[in-house]
């Protein structure tokens, strides 16, 4: 088995400096989550290719690191490979596993994130277990898609669709997400028997990502001043909802949606909402959005609406041709199941 191990910094990546903060650090990462891998696997012949095209905590990261990543990603030999295992930071792991949802769609390789609550060589760190579970999997030929692997505190290690994944919270070190499986349930399914041929385009993913796109991603709140946000080389938007779906309708005010819309509108900028239905609004105020024009998009947590719209305007895409491809996209990854190969 050969598996592309791409280091990107992060807890997982981390050293605790003299100063006692931690400190990325992908050349020590490297050589302690090898070495203990090898130490638990004496017997295994997986071979790890291994990259490191950046050294950033997560939440350092920007869209030109995105880039970056989808690069390193897009220069491999998915012939040769098993599959993807990206060591990643726990702040924006969400962000960046819908990013690669959308981005890598196509891909008939598991791409699997691993993150860590501690750095490597702490006792209480997750990372050893987080990365060998990824291995496992991909040494069971674990269904295509993009994944996060992640032991909560309840002592089990969960597999979730990058999709799915719902921040770690505050006061918490645990990742949910709404179909989450747990590692050892997923190995022991029934195996697939069939898998398709690579579709995705590496060499146009790699031009597009050449250049980031300019996007505004917004959570709503209780004093939001629409007006004072500035829209100079945005390409999009998308704005988040509360629990019902819904956000500040208020018409004529600096604090509502609209006025906001408005300005979008007039400068050629799509705003999209997310999770909202596309068909039927439970209340007024997200059916007088929708009906001022944003855009609805169903069934879908807000990390991955930006990133599938993200990954959109890196392709280049406006207009119907982007809605049309953030929504079918969203409705393709029905078919992502937990399951292995073998």
């Amino acid at each position: 088995m050969r598996i592309a191990l791409i280091l990107t910094g992060g807890t997982i990546c981390c050293r605790t400096a003299s100063d006692g903060a931690r400190r990325s650090d992908v050349g020590t990462a490297q050589t302690v989550l090898e070495q203990h891998y090898r130490s638990a696997n004496p017997f295994s012949s997986v071979v790890f290719e291994v990259h490191a095209p950046l050294n950033r905590l997560s939440e350092d990261l920007t869209p030109d690191d995105w880039c970056a990543l989808l690069r390193t990603i897009a220069s491999l030999d998915f012939s040769q490979l098993d599959g993807i295992i990206i060591a990643h930071g726990t702040d924006t792991l969400e962000q960046t596993a819908g990013m690669l949802t959308a981005a890598l769609s196509g891909l008939t390789l598991p791409v699997i994130l691993v993150s860590a609550i501690a750095p490597l060589d702490d006792p209480m760190t997750n990372g050893h277990i987080n990365f060998e579970a990824a291995v496992r999997l991909i040494c069971r030929r674990l269904n295509s898609g993009v994944w996060a692997v992640y032991a909560n505190s309840d002592g089990e290690v969960y597999l979730h669709r990058g999709f799915e994944l719902l921040t770690c919270q505050w006061g918490s070190p645990d990742f949910f997400s709404a179909s989450m499986r747990t590692v050892d349930a997923v190995l022991d399914s029934e195996p697939l028997t069939f898998q398709k041929k690579t579709a995705l385009d590496a060499q146009a993913l790699r031009e597009a990502a050449s250049h980031a796109p300019e996007l505004c991603l917004l959570h709503p709140y209780n004093g939001l001043r629409y007006d004072k946000i500035a829209l100079d080389g945005v390409q999009a938007i998308v704005h988040g909802t509360y629990h019902s779906e819904t956000a500040n309708a208020s018409r004529y005010s600096p604090y509502g949606v609209q006025s906001l819309l408005l300005r979008c509108q007039q400068a050629g900028i799509p705003m999209f909402l997310a999770p909202c239905r596309v068909q039927h609004q439970d209340y007024g105020s997200s059916f007088d959005l929708v009906q001022a024009g944003a855009i609805p998009l169903e069934n879908m947590l807000l990390p991955f609406a930006y990133g599938a719209v993200w990954t959109g305007c890196l392709f280049g895409l406006h207009g119907e041709i982007l809605v049309s491809r953030v929504r079918q996209l969203r409705q393709s990854l029905e078919s992502q199941l937990f399951r292995c190969f073998m």
